[in-house]
């Protein structure tokens, strides 16, 4: 028996397997192609958002170099850098070669939270904006958002938020209060200044003043085994603080003329919660206005325990021609006078000796004098006035810095010296 074959079966048969085979390919396509786009599609996500990324870096070292010439600010609130760049002088900004409209306009912006573009000719490099500043204890924390593709389709825009942390470093915290702080200075070689010699002026170029202040000169800072014992500070971003106000359970006292004790009798006088005595110092007559004028051996004699402090406030001006002062801690001076708006003028004269912190930011101190050639102290503690001259005087008048800032009574200083690289950063989610 001969079998013949079915012809039109196995071509029945053959379609089928040829129409699924077919289906398999374009289904093994259209997943492959479906699996390329979502590749794709992550593959742009992830470069985009990394694109993102170096654009809020970029942005965050822009504002590192915008802190970095602007340093007055790097202490401050980011809401706080257009008010502060409001209050320098134009010449205070020549000082410190700071193009003011420029920095107050940039500062503007960046407290709005405005956008700035990377580069304004190409857009597609994206932009940035500071979203937050804030200073505490030496570190500022900064916040800046990166943005790419915003200018085509939100949809495909990519976004980027880092925080940083940027340690801000203090002059103050490496050096004492100055032992001498004036707007105006004429001193001669003979003055000497065991300590910091500051002023509230712009620093001179070298060729006018090698050490940055008219009137100061380097030979007026003391040598200790042929070592400086300060420095010359010329600073016009720090005015001398503004007087102090008596508080107001300060104990009135009479103009001191002559010897005295302080604190007088406990059942007159009385400290406050710290162990501080406060005195309200009144004027000895409307003619001199004095509230300390003391002669011959007249001393102001401090009887308080190491730790304690002994706080004037004056109403006038001060006279300390041959005063001697006797106090119980010299290396952390008990006494502070502070004086006020009306203590107008300064005078320390023959071989007058006083421990103390001496603050009166509007005395002008022009009739100094010395009768002893090399005196051993004058003033131990600090001198902070409006003015100093002492040219017109044959012998030195020694000033001596003593204490800290906590000494003195005065708020720390915060002024930043140095900008430091990023310590620690962060992504923020958008």
């Amino acid at each position: 028996m001969v079998f013949k074959r079915n012809n039109s079966l196995e071509a029945g048969f053959a379609l089928p397997v040829a129409i699924g085979m077919g289906l398999v390919m374009i289904i093994v396509a259209a997943s492959l192609i479906g699996r390329a786009q979502s590749d794709r599609v992550i593959t742009n996500s992830q470069r985009e958002t990394s694109r993102a990324l170096s654009t809020s870096e970029a942005g965050i070292i822009r504002v590192q170099s915008f802190l970095d010439r602007h340093k007055i600010l790097a202490t401050k609130n980011l809401n706080e850098w257009s008010s502060t760049l409001g209050k320098l002088s134009t010449s205070q900004a020549n000082c410190r070669l700071i193009d003011l409209p420029l920095a107050k306009q940039q500062a503007e912006i960046f407290k709005n939270n405005s956008w700035i573009d990377l580069d304004r000719i190409d857009r597609n490099k994206g932009r940035y904006k500071i979203v937050d500043y804030q200073y505490r204890e030496g570190v500022g924390k900064l916040t800046v958002s990166g943005e790419i593709d915003a200018y085509n389709t939100t949809q495909n825009s990519a976004k980027s938020t880092l925080t940083v942390e940027i340690p801000i470093g203090n002059e103050s915290a490496k050096i004492a209060p100055p032992a001498l702080w004036a707007n105006i200075f004429n001193l001669n070689p003979n003055q000497k200044v065991t300590g910091q010699i500051q002023a509230a002026a712009c620093p001179q170029l070298p060729a006018t003043d090698l050490d940055g202040i008219t009137g100061v000169d380097a030979s007026n800072i003391t040598l200790v085994g042929g070592v400086a014992t300060g420095q010359i500070i010329a600073d016009p971003f720090t005015p001398i603080p503004a007087p102090k106000i008596a508080p107001a359970t300060a104990i009135p006292l009479a103009a001191i003329t002559n010897s005295i004790v302080l604190p007088r009798l406990k059942s007159i006088d009385t400290p406050d919660a710290n162990g501080e005595y406060h005195y309200l110092v009144d004027i000895d007559n409307a003619t001199s206005e004095h509230s300390i004028k003391l002669k011959d051996l007249d001393t102001i004699k401090i009887d308080v325990t190491a730790t304690q402090k002994v706080n004037l406030y004056l109403k006038g001006n001060i006279d300390l021609a041959g005063s001697q002062t006797i106090n119980v801690n010299p290396t952390h001076p008990n006494l502070r006078i502070y004086g006020s708006a009306q203590t107008l003028k300064f005078s320390i004269k023959e071989n007058a000796s006083i421990t103390a912190f001496i603050h009166a930011p509007f005395a002008d101190a022009k009739s100094i004098s010395s009768i002893t050639s090399n005196p051993n102290k004058n003033i131990t503690g600090g001198l902070w006035v409006n003015s100093w001259d002492s040219t017109t005087i044959p012998n030195e008048i020694p000033i001596i810095q003593a204490g800290d800032w906590s000494d003195f009574g005065i708020a720390k200083i915060e002024q930043p010296s140095q900008i430091s690289p990023v310590s620690s950063w962060q992504r923020v989610s958008n």
